[in-house]
Parts: structure tokens; sequence; C-alpha cells
């Protein structure tokens, strides 16, 4: 065992060998403790450090959860004492108040950019991988729903589909009314809209765009959420037994990425004005639902985060400049273009489910029409990313 002991000075720069080889300081500035690990050199602020004390008094250990006070909180904390013992680092401040740092805890929580990259990776999201009409079959996966249901590595392994490819398929999923709703649950819960928490997709009289006995267009679900059900799962009790009307899936992230990289006027238009998506009254109930937000929203990192798109749910309020208004629809109709373009068709077969990333894979069907000999029968719920990427960590662990 080795460990060190030092009293630090606000002029010196004072050094703590201990086991592996590691090596500890303190910046010139006295603001930065620097870890020599494995060849690499670890920087951590010590207000960051003074921030995560681990002690009963600043973390409460049961709930993972951080207690210190911050009304009294030093944002410019000094350290007057550190001492190193076997694999721990430990901190006297100038409040008398100490801190003991695990090394392994600090490496682990590394702000070298490598490190913080492979954490997210891992932990935050998976990355998302792109897909077109011509490969889509080859990147998809098809999985057992009793599997799913029953083993947490199967789980798993069909929820990392979804989150990198932004669909994913079971099969033999058996044929009641409740699966759906089994299914969400298995995962956490499923998503409540104004189509209650199931809804089924069917023809009917006097009744709303999901059920229209139409075309429906490529569009993504409820664009009028500021939250946006983040996954669409639809499950097959009936198919129609005529050929043709095939359903349509088109992955945004590609269109939008080939946009960016071929056509960077129309990406930025499409990513940058913002647009009226409403919902109202119908059935008898009272709503009014309004979300500016342009088709293509991106986040901090300038990534794309969310496709938003319904011609159904477009409003006729366009809240733009006069000089915006062609331009736009020009864009729109080369976004819309290319998405039918790549779009991959299929026909949802009995005793299937399809869900799919709804704030990325734009959707759409083809005609059919219900007679006593042709009917078709969706039961469909929404689940939340939030609840997914939770499962997929607490299975990962």
């Amino acid at each position: 065992m080795l460990s060190g002991r030092l009293y630090l000075t606000r002029a010196s720069q004072l050094i703590v060998s201990f086991r592996h080889h590691t090596t500890a300081c303190l910046s010139n500035n006295h603001e930065v403790l620097i870890i020599s690990h494995k060849k690499k050199n670890e920087h951590f602020p010590l207000v960051w450090l003074r921030d995560n004390c681990r002690c009963p008094m600043c973390f409460h250990t049961k709930s993972n959860s951080r207690i210190i006070n911050w009304r009294d909180f030093n944002i410019s904390p000094k350290v007057t004492f550190l001492e190193v013992v076997d694999n721990d680092i430990i901190l006297r401040w100038q409040d008398d108040h100490i801190s003991k740092f695990n090394t392994d805890w600090l490496i682990e929580h590394s702000f070298l950019k490598e490190s913080q990259n492979k954490y997210l990776e891992k932990k935050y999201r998976p990355v998302r991988v792109a897909w077109n009409k011509n490969n889509v079959l080859s990147k998809i996966g098809s999985y057992s729903f009793e599997e799913v249901i029953t083993q947490n590595a199967t789980l798993h392994r069909w929820l990392m589909d979804l989150a990198k490819y932004g669909l994913a398929f079971l099969q033999n999923v058996p044929s009641d009314k409740n699966q759906c709703k089994k299914l969400a649950n298995r995962i956490a819960f499923s998503r409540r809209t104004r189509y209650q928490d199931e809804f089924d997709v069917m023809t009917q009289s006097e009744t709303s765009n999901a059920y229209l006995e139409s075309l429906l267009q490529m569009h993504t679900d409820s664009p009028y959420y500021e939250y946006t059900p983040g996954i669409t799962c639809l499950h097959c009790l009936m198919q129609t037994e005529t050929l043709g009307e095939e359903s349509s899936l088109s992955d945004g992230l590609y269109i939008t990425e080939k946009l960016r990289k071929e056509n960077k006027e129309i990406f930025d238009i499409l990513s940058t004005v913002n647009v009226n998506w409403v919902d109202r009254d119908e059935h008898g109930e009272k709503y009014h639902r309004i979300l500016r937000a342009p088709v293509i929203k991106l986040n901090s990192e300038g990534n794309v985060e969310k496709i938003i798109h319904s011609i159904s749910q477009r409003d006729s309020h366009f809240s733009v400049d006069l000089g915006l208004v062609k331009p736009w629809y020009k864009a729109l109709k080369v976004f819309i273009d290319l998405m039918y373009q790549e779009r991959y068709q299929y026909k949802l077969k009995q005793g299937q489910l399809l869900a799919f990333d709804n704030t990325r894979i734009i959707y759409g069907g083809l005609t059919y029409k219900n007679s006593n000999n042709n009917k078709r029968h969706i039961i469909g719920c929404h689940i939340d990313w939030d609840e997914v990427y939770s499962k997929i960590r607490v299975l990962q662990n």
C-alpha cells in the first residue's frame, strides 16, 4: 500500500504518486486537479469535484441524488490538503469540508472528449444508422414476440435495433387486442394521446384521419404535440386479402442528411422556417392544439432531432414573411419527392407488429376498401423514447 499526504500552499504545485504509477497534482492556479493515469492526463475542475462530493452531507446514496446546499455553494473552492490512500484521493477544502474520490470513479467520469463520446454512445443514446430502400432489409431485424416479452436479452437487442434503425418487427403476435399494451407494459407504459392508450385502425364512417378509407399520405403522427409521441406500434389483427395496398416507410434521417449534403439550401429552409401544426375539435370533443416548429428540427449540435410532417395537420395559418412562402413550398416538394423515392413498401401480415420511431420514420399507406370478405384491423399504441432509453440502460446494467 502506498499513500501520500501533502499540505498545499497557494504558490506551490504539488504532486502525489500512488499505486499503478498514477500521479495527481493541482494546476498552478489551483482550480484543476490533474491525474496522470495510463499515460493520459485527466483534468477535473475543483468546482466540479466540490459539486460532486460523495459524502453523506452532499450526496444521498439510496436515491442516487445530490443534496449539497447550493445556496451556500462556493464556485471558486480552494483545496488546502490532499491525501492519497490506496485508490482514493482525499481533498480538504478551505472551509474544512472533506471529500473522498475513488480514482476509478474519476476515470469513469472523465472530461476527455474520447471518454465522453464513448459514455454518451453507450449510456445516452445508441448511434443512429440511416437506411434507404435498397439496404433496409439487410439492416432491419425481426424478432419473436414471445421472446421479447419473456427474455431480457432479446428485448434489449430488439430495442437497440429500434433505436439504431428507427424500426423493428415482431412476429407471431397473439391475435387479441391487448398485445400492444402488453409490449408497452413490458418496456414501461404506453403514451396516452387523444386516441387514448390504444387505438384501432380500420375503416369507419364519419371518423378521423387515422381511419379514413383513402390514401394515407406519408406523415409523422401527432405533429401538433410539443412532446411528440416517440414510438408508434402497429399490431395487425386482420389484413386484407387483396394484392397491393402496401404501407410505406421512409427514413427521415437518411432523407434529411442527403438533402444537407446535396441540396443545402433546401435543407436550411426546412430546418429554419417554422410551420403551424394544428389539431382541432372532433367527435364532440373540444381541443385546439398548435405547435410551431420546422419540418426538420435540429438539436443544439446541429444534428437532426425530429422530423415533423403531415399534410392534413399543417395549418392554413402560415406565420412567415411573404418572401419565404414560395421557397418553402418548393423545399417541401423536394423533400416529399425524395421521401417517396426512397420509401420501403411492405404489407403488414396478420400476427406481425411493427414499431417505428415517430420522430424519424415517415409513414403512409395506400387506399383500401373494407367489405365483408376484405377487412383490415390494426391495433396501435405509442411509447415514449424516454422510457425506451431507460429500459435499454437498465438491461445493459
